[in-house]
């Protein structure tokens, strides 16, 4: 089956990914809770694997990212076979 479309040469929006703010994250492993600054100011959250994000921020290789609109931190860190690294995703509570 072919489609034709009134436009060939419209395109559909791709969809927009969540604006990303790059933080400096503290983690208190006892308490669970995780604090940076952001241009609005200081945020405070809860991690339920505060021992998970120690050891990715340990092994990140760029800033962590913090995503408001989903409520996650983005760590990233090295894979093989992959130049960009893979992201791995904490989402935060409010504390």
């Amino acid at each position: 089956m072919t489609v034709a479309s009134a436009n060939p040469t419209a395109r559909t929006a791709a969809p927009k990914r969540p604006a990303s703010i790059p933080v400096l994250p503290v983690v208190d492993v006892n308490l669970g809770t995780v604090s940076f600054f952001t241009p609005s100011g200081h945020r405070l959250y809860w991690s339920a694997e505060p021992a998970e994000l120690i050891a990715a921020l340990a092994q990140a290789v760029r800033p962590a990212q913090w995503v408001p609109e989903i409520g996650t931190l983005v760590v990233t860190v090295a894979q093989t076979g992959v130049r960009s690294g893979r992201g791995l995703g904490f989402r935060l509570a409010a504390h």
